[in-house]
Order: C-alpha cells, then sequence, then structure tokens
C-alpha cells in the first residue's frame, strides 16, 4: 500500500514498530480463538490491539481469512521442499558413489524372481539411481513451478477488497505471482501434483528397499542391511537379522500414500470455499513431508551401512550351472547352424537337466518321510550332504559335449536329442568354435557393453533430462 501511495510511509513504520515490540502473545491467541472459534480472526485481533486506533483499519484491509494464510501456506511447501531436495541430493550421491564402487562386482540378475543374466552390483545401483532421479526431477519441477503463485484477492476472488495492484505487488514482495481466477482459496490442483510427487518419491525409496530385502533372504544373502553390535533381531530367534529399516519403508509408502489421497481429495470444495480442506492440510501436509524425509533418511542408512557379499553373488552364479548365459548360448548355436526353433529347445532342455535330480537327490525328492525320525536318519547319516556336495553340471559342457538326454519336463524324443547331440559334437569339433562358445559364458564378454551405460549415466548430462 505504501509502494502504490494508498499508505503513508510513516504510517507504516508506527505499525511495524508497534508490532515489533509486542511479541505474539499465543496464550493470548488461543484463548480468543476458543471463544470465537476463528484462529485467523483471533491472530489479527491479537495483533492489531497493538496498533494505534486510528491506524487499526489498515491491519488486514478487505482481506480474508486464506489472503493471509495462502502466501503463507505456499512459502511454507517451498521451504519444505528445499529440505526433501537437500536431503534427495545426498541420496543422489551415495547411488552415484555406490555405482562406481561396485562397478566390477558380478551378479546374478533376476526377473519375476528367476535368475535371468548376469549384471554388476554397479549396474544394479545404476538403475536405482536413475529411478529416484525420475522421481527427484518430478518433484523438483512441481515444487518450482506450481509454488510461485498465491493470492489476495478476497473472499470469491474478485477483488471486492484488495485490489489487483495491492495483490501484485504484496505477492511480489514475497517473490510470488498472482494466480488469476482463484476462489477464497487456491485451486488445490496445485498442490495435490506435490503431494503426489513426495508419494511418489517414498514409492521410489521403498522400489530399493524392496530389492534390498530379497537379496538379503536367509540362505544365500547377497547384501543385507547393516546390523548394530549390540543389536537384537528377534526377541525369540538370536541368529535373526531382520531388515527392519527396509521394512519399515512400506509402512512409510503407506502413510505417504494416504496422506497423498487426501491431499488430492481437498480438490474439491462447496463452490468458492468450505472449510474440510483447511483441517485436514494442517494434519498431512506436515506429516506427508515427515514421512518423506523419514524414509530418505531410513534408506540413506541402509545404503551407507549396506553389508555386501561378492562371495555370495558368485555362489549364486556358480549355481545357475551357466544358466545366466542361455540367451547368447542360443544365439551362438543359430550362428553355429542350428534353426532357430531347435537352437532353442536344444538350450531349454540342457537347461532343464542340468537342475534334474540326481540319484541321490531323486531319492531324497521322491521318498517322503513318514516321521521326523525317518527324515532325521536321512540328514545324520549324512545323505542329504553327500548329495549337495556334488558338483553342479553346466550347460556349457553338456551342449559343447552332446549330453543332451531326454527329460520329462520337455516334449522331446529320443531321436531329436541324438540327433542334436551329434550336431553338437560335429561342431565342437572345431577348436575355433570351441574357443568362441567358451567365451560367451565369460562376465568380461556378457558384460562388456555396460560401459556404455555407466558413461551414459555418470558422465554426460542425462539424469538432468529425465
Amino acid at each position: 500500500m505504501v509502494s502504490l501511495g494508498q499508505l503513508s510511509k510513516n504510517d507504516y513504520e508506527i505499525i511495524e514498530k508497534f508490532l515489533l515490540r509486542n511479541p505474539i502473545d499465543v496464550d493470548w491467541w488461543k484463548k480468543k480463538d476458543k471463544e470465537i472459534h476463528h484462529d485467523l480472526n483471533a491472530f489479527v485481533l491479537e495483533r492489531r490491539r497493538f496498533i494505534p486506533k486510528n491506524l487499526q483499519k489498515y491491519f488486514h484491509k478487505g482481506m480474508t481469512s486464506y489472503d493471509t494464510e495462502e502466501p503463507a501456506f505456499a512459502l511454507k511447501l517451498k521451504a519444505s521442499g528445499k529440505i526433501v531436495e537437500k536431503e534427495c541430493l545426498e541420496m543422489i550421491d551415495i547411488l552415484k558413489n555406490m555405482a562406481e564402487k561396485y562397478r566390477y562386482t558380478i551378479m546374478y540378475a533376476k526377473t519375476h524372481g528367476q535368475g535371468a543374466e548376469l549384471q554388476s552390483f554397479g549396474k544394479r545401483c545404476l538403475t536405482w539411481l536413475v529411478d529416484f532421479q525420475i522421481s527427484f526431477n518430478a518433484l523438483s519441477v512441481v515444487l518450482k513451478k506450481n509454488l510461485g503463485f498465491s493470492k489476495l484477492s478476497g473472499a470469491v476472488g474478485n477483488y471486492q477488497g484488495v485490489s489487483p495492484e495491492v495483490e501484485k505487488e504484496a505477492l511480489g514482495k514475497l517473490n510470488l505471482k498472482p494466480l488469476y481466477g482463484a476462489t477464497q482459496i487456491m485451486p488445490r490442483e496445485l498442490y495435490a501434483q506435490i503431494a503426489q510427487m513426495l508419494s511418489n518419491l517414498v514409492g521410489t525409496i521403498n522400489k530399493i528397499a524392496l530389492s534390498l530385502r530379497l537379496g538379503a533372504r536367509s540362505g544365500c544373502p547377497i547384501y543385507q542391511e547393516g546390523f548394530g553390535k549390540n543389536q537384537v533381531g528377534s526377541s525369540a530367534m538370536p541368529h535373526k537379522k531382520n531388515p527392519i529399516g527396509l521394512e519399515q519403508l512400506k509402512g512409510l509408502l503407506l502413510m505417504a500414500l494416504s496422506y497423498a489421497m487426501g491431499v488430492i481429495m481437498t480438490i474439491e470444495t462447496w463452490e468458492e470455499r468450505a472449510i474440510e480442506q483447511s483441517c485436514l492440510e494442517r494434519v498431512f501436509w506436515p506429516d506427508l513431508f515427515h514421512v518423506t524425509l523419514r524414509a530418505l533418511n531410513v534408506i540413506k542408512k541402509a545404503l551407507k551401512r549396506l553389508v555386501v557379499y561378492p562371495d555370495n553373488m558368485w555362489e549364486e552364479i556358480y549355481n545357475s550351472c551357466g544358466c545366466f548365459a542361455t540367451n547368447q548360448a542360443k544365439e551362438k548355436l543359430k550362428e553355429f547352424g542350428f534353426d532357430s526353433k531347435e537352437a532353442y529347445r536344444a538350450i531349454q532342455l540342457a537347461a532343464f537337466i542340468v537342475f534334474e535330480s540326481r540319484k541321490t537327490r531323486k531319492t531324497i525328492r521322491e521318498r517322503i518321510p513318514t516321521s521326523f525320525y525317518e527324515a532325521e536318519e536321512s540328514f545324520t547319516k549324512g545323505v542329504i550332504m553327500d548329495a549337495f556336495s556334488k558338483e553342479n553340471n553346466s550347460i556349457r559342457e553338456v551342449i559343447s559335449s552332446g549330453l543332451l538326454r531326454v527329460s520329462m519336463s520337455l516334449a522331446v524324443t529320443d531321436e531329436e536329442v541324438q540327433k542334436w547331440n551329434d550336431e553338437l559334437k560335429k561342431i565342437f569339433k572345431d577348436p575355433q568354435k570351441l574357443k568362441s562358445w567358451k567365451e560367451i559364458f565369460k562376465p568380461s564378454y556378457l558384460l562388456r557393453r555396460e560401459e556404455a551405460l555407466f558413461r551414459q549415466v555418470l558422465e554426460t548430462n542425462f539424469l538432468a533430462t529425465l
């Protein structure tokens, strides 16, 4: 108003002096709110009582409650967003460092929960990095784009109290622009997008956590959440190392989704204004930001303290019996003269038979014990351990030696198998073909193109474009 010549600078300075001299009396404010049931008006009354009577008319002149609250709300969302963004940048650095650290640590990748092909653990971290960057960029865009506006346009948004000139001047001092076409409140479509992006971010965090949880399962864990020297994993079972932090992230995601959905529901309002949006936002927005920050802190801690087991990664690869290279093996047989269908079926047969039970294992599978004593006898006599200690076959040797055989798991005949074995033995008499065959099972061959992936993600501006 001073800038526009609607109030003298002297009067403004008098108002400012009295307000700054008298701190807000929160108890007085709360007591007045209980009396009149209007927290914003109680605040205005608490402030106005310190201003000289002849100048009180200028304080909150022509404004409605949300003319006061909306700009502050936008600024609070902005400030909260900056805190989240700061934590996200640290998360990005953690994932970048992990990708580089484990660039040549080889693991057995899975799809549908089943063993698939080889990849480096660094590449797995790179995938998490890209996923997270997508969610982070989307959040950053809506924070910047959607929080640049607010309103001071009165009870129904048509400037019956405050002029458009005053609105523009006042919001400009807060680095905000007027949103023309608002009602008594800002359209919640702007803020709903932010809530969605926050919940998406937590969703991506939980996605990473789920991968870590799956890799930490008992048997042959390939990595585990760090476990404190005095930590207790289970009140009943002392051996347990439960991934409690990573598990917590699923709960945090459910909370974030609930808060985001509540915010989305505030898009709807009765005509120019109703109050249901206000009461929800007072709880859901702080909680949504707290949940997001908690999720970021938990996943960062888990990644920093992650215990990685390269030996178990190799054990998984070894136990795959060469099946990590079935795709390349299939293509190599086609190169050697097999037609597409036969190449696929021959490799499929090799993959199935290397996992079929040998004599001892077959006995264990088929002999269903009728008592614990009977089951225990097999273990104590070493029958089970003997079966498990046998060296695995590999499709590499099964194929190159022509050792295919009929399997009950596939519809193949003795004649087909014999034909394939004859062809394979003929092919692999050639030392060069045998050498090129063995090459496709080497990690250095299978992962040779990952270099381009690392270069694009870590050395270019690719992440910023997501």
